[in-house]
């Protein structure tokens, strides 16, 4: 799938982005708009405006508090997000609630969802719809499989409007708007950040009146609430601000019972004298407790998500956010997205969130709800640098404890004061299990980067869990958890036998892999020994209790800057090893830092976004006529500064990433259009990657069958990855054959080539690999090695291609050996394809540097 995201500021800048981002106007994109500045009739105009261009889409919207944009946050833009499904289906529906019973509505949504065979639903409520509780109650009972994302509209606040939806006919009143969207390729992340912890006894509302509450538990609503947080006189506000800055009522949410932490803000309706509820009704009998909302509990749920979520494709997140942790939460949206920073993170503040918790949906308030699609295989890894210095984000612990002593002052209640205590008790157990994983006791990430500060570690074991994933589809999470407590137990318990001083301590990073770092007090050779014993006593961990062997893999990291980071990497770079035990010293190469992972990846978002994919071309000389037999395809990436990028620079971040396939076509696609019709030949270079993926083998399919001169083009079949099936590469060579295209052996000779199976794909061109080229002025076994590769050429009746010819002693041997193709810098640069019809570059050489690197 591909969204294109962006702040709406006229039909001019439309068009342009159109164009300039390649969209179809016939394509049936589903389209989402979220406004925090348009008034109603505006957003219809919008609406109508988009649809124009549109004609097949299909479109909903609403209003919205603020919205988030690239990583940022917006009071007064337009947010439009035009998402192009390739394999998922959706489709949209509006549905009026006026004169209809919330069960009606509920029915109506969950029929909806099961026609469009729904795995995913947004669902936007407009005017305050009061009974959106009961609706998702009846939307669960007809349909338990549907996940809904979305909530009540957002008010205009620069505006004062109400809340509105609408979709591509104009706004609607009282109305819900809908996008179902299913398909068996389509996988949704669904995950969400409450933050409210309950802290005292449980009561009933005994007494209500649509969101009016009249009494708890026989108390009068107000009386029972001014009893219960120490307040004299309840108040009301007339502004979001006011609220946020003044209401003590709004920092105490009351969480329902057995609706997994679902929970209503209150407030006092001065102009009925009444408590009410914000945007909501919950039926009498209702039980609650009393809660509260803390930075602190936000940092811990905010770490979980950004624990897991890499495990899951994501190829679109975005965020419904509720306005208040906007406003009273010290904007924690502001800090609690920016582990995403660099994915172009979108979102919308809204007055009251829809959510799936534990798998039933839910209605919220204050909550972060985060959703993500993907059709491929394409993950986000978080930049868990947000949690390195607690200190700079903004909590309310002092506030809290300001509150709690004033009340206490002022000679409250027992219930009072007890509930009091409880809240404080609350706040100090975040503060220590933010530091902890409850289920192994070990500290986590966030503990040792607060503990690396002070005992500067320098010397850190990894061990991963190498079978986690076989034993948690067998056991279930949760025996998974107790088997990793077990272990975590069994290596704390020997190591506690090997250090009696303590100078190692362990961490746990995620449910796969565990960490032990030492200072400088601890020798090299002390902790290399210590870790040689943990290797040999834990490589095989025996779970007696339920019969299981968890298989470990160490990797050991001395002296390092960033040594978690240098062991995941050293860990991944070596995955195909055949090796459980690895070390990376200081003088190891050094593997790419998140950081500059990250500096790559918004590089290629940008390229992908911009059409900043960009093939440059490399003449290849026949050594009999002295001109271009052709050309050959090589990947560039122009960022939006002009600065360009060969594939050395981010190709393996690419493929780590799960992003080569995006670039892979978008390379494609403009060799074709740019070659389609030309006389001249060009080869394009075919990975492992690509004959595994079904969409390239037909994106190329189709450009052969619209290519006037499909014979023209060249496919030069790549070593870089193992060919899962060569049976189905055989059979692809054989289809693509019948269009005249030929075939290539790229980097014959680099080692690994599997002979037999090369030759029987019987191919019209051997390139050969460059490393052997570049050394035959100064090595024998190399020029021994070419004629041997020379006289197999002429045996199987191939053309043989050197590659890296780099200077005239090359060249020299190159025609000795009657080679008849000759590639590289010492005639042709890569150049772009305008460069190619204004240089004149088929005749004229070009003397040239150092080594490039092709696709």
């Amino acid at each position: 799938m591909r969204t294109v995201s962006f702040l709406y500021k006229d039909e001019v800048s439309l068009k342009a982005l159109i164009e300039e981002q390649a969209l179809d106007c016939t394509v049936p994109y589903l389209i989402r708009i979220y406004t925090a500045i348009a008034s109603r009739k505006e957003a219809a105009q919008l609406a109508r405006t988009l649809q124009a261009q549109f004609p097949q889409a299909q479109i909903i919207g609403c209003s919205a508090s603020g919205v988030i944009f690239q990583d940022q946050q917006y009071s007064d833009q337009t947010l439009v997000l035009i998402d192009d499904y390739e394999k998922a289906h959706f489709q949209t529906a509006f549905f009026t609630w006026k004169n209809k019973s919330a069960a009606e509505i509920g029915r109506e949504l969950a029929a909806f969802a099961n026609r469009a065979e729904a795995q995913l639903m947004h669902v936007l409520c407009s005017d305050h719809y009061y009974d959106i509780h009961a609706c998702i109650e009846a939307f669960n009972h007809s349909n338990s499989t549907t996940k809904l994302v979305g909530g009540i509209a957002g008010d205009i606040l620069p505006l004062n409007v109400t809340s509105y939806v609408f979709n591509g006919s104009g706004v609607l009143d009282q109305a819900i708007v809908a996008a179902a969207i299913g398909g068996s390729a389509l996988t949704v992340y669904n995950e969400v950040n409450i933050s409210h912890e309950p802290v005292s006894e449980k009561y009933r509302l005994t007494g209500c009146d649509g969101s009016y509450w009249d009494s708890v538990d026989g108390i009068p609503a107000e009386a029972w609430l001014r009893e219960q947080l120490g307040i004299e006189q309840a108040a009301g506000y007339s502004s979001w601000q006011e609220i946020a800055e003044n209401d003590e009522i709004v920092r105490f949410p009351m969480i329902l019972e057995n609706h997994h932490g679902a929970s209503r803000m209150l407030k006092y309706d001065a102009s009925a004298g009444r408590i009410s509820q914000y945007f909501s009704q919950i039926p009498v009998n209702t039980e609650f407790r009393i809660g509260y909302t803390s930075p602190t509990a936000c940092i811990q749920r905010c770490y979980e998500i950004c624990s897991t979520i890499s495990d899951i494709p994501i190829e679109n997140l975005f965020v419904y956010d509720c306005l208040f942790r906007r406003l009273y939460l010290h904007n924690c949206a502001e800090w609690e997205l920016s582990p995403f920073r660099g994915y172009g993170v979108c979102g919308a503040f809204i007055l009251g969130e829809i959510s799936n918790l534990n798998g039933v949906n839910e209605f919220l308030n204050g909550a972060c709800c985060l959703v993500g699609t993907a059709e491929n295989q394409v993950y986000l890894r978080p930049d868990s640098r947000v949690f390195d210095d607690l200190g700079e984000i903004a909590d309310d612990t002092q506030d809290l404890l300001n509150y709690v002593l004033k009340k206490q002052r002022e000679a409250v209640t027992r219930k009072n004061e007890y509930l009091m205590g409880e809240l404080l008790k609350k706040q100090q157990g975040f503060q220590e299990k933010l530091m902890v994983d409850v289920h192994t006791g070990l500290g986590n990430y966030i503990k040792y980067k607060e503990e690396n500060k002070l005992r500067s570690y320098d010397k850190l074991v990894m061990i991963q869990i190498e079978n986690a994933e076989a034993i948690r589809s067998q056991l279930g999470q949760d025996q998974y958890l107790a088997l990793l407590g077990q272990a975590a137990d069994q290596i704390q318990t020997f190591l506690r036998t090997l250090v009696q001083d303590q100078g190692l301590t362990s961490y746990l990073l995620n449910e796969e892999t565990l960490f032990a770092a030492a200072g400088p007090a601890m020798s090299e050779d002390q902790f290399l020994s210590l870790v040689h014993a943990l290797f040999d006593k834990f490589q095989f961990i025996k779970i007696h209790d339920i019969q299981k062997t968890v298989l470990c893999r160490f990797v050991v990291v001395l002296h390092q800057q960033d040594m978690v980071e240098r062991a995941l990497n050293t860990l991944h770079a070596n995955r195909h090893r055949q090796t459980s035990f690895l070390i990376c010293d200081h003088e190891a190469d050094e593997p790419l830092s998140s950081i500059e992972e990250f500096k790559i990846i918004d590089v290629l978002t940008r390229a992908l976004e911009n059409d900043g994919v960009v093939p440059y071309f490399q003449g290849i000389r026949d050594n009999q006529t002295q001109s271009i037999s052709h050309y050959e395809a090589l990947m560039r990436i122009i960022d939006v500064d002009g600065t360009v990028y060969a594939p050395a620079f981010f190709m393996d971040t690419a493929k780590k990433y799960h992003l080569y396939s995006y670039l892979s076509e978008r390379m494609y696609e403009r060799v074709f259009s740019l070659f389609a019709g030309r006389g001249e030949s060009v080869s394009l270079n075919f990975s492992a990657y690509d004959i595994n993926s079904q969409k390239m083998q037909q994106l190329i399919f189709e450009q052969l069958e619209k290519a006037a001169h499909p014979e023209h083009f060249i496919l030069e079949i790549l070593e870089d990855e193992p060919f899962r099936d060569v049976e189905t590469l055989r059979r692809f060579i054989h289809k693509i054959r019948q269009y005249g295209v030929q075939i290539a052996i790229d980097d014959f000779g680099s080692g690994y080539s599997n002979f037999l199976q090369l030759m029987e794909l019987n191919p019209d061109y051997l390139k050969i690999d460059g490393e052997i080229i570049r050394h035959l002025h100064q090595s024998e076994t190399h020029r021994k090695l070419l004629r041997a590769i020379t006289v197999l050429g002429r045996e199987f009746n191939m053309k043989i291609v050197a590659e890296f010819v780099e200077n005239k002693a090359i060249q020299s041997h190159i025609l000795d050996y009657g080679i008849q193709y000759s590639q590289g810098f010492y005639f042709y640069k890569p150049a772009g394809f305008d460069q190619l019809a204004l240089s004149g570059i088929d005749a004229a050489a070009q003397q040239g540097g150092s080594r490039d690197v092709s696709l």
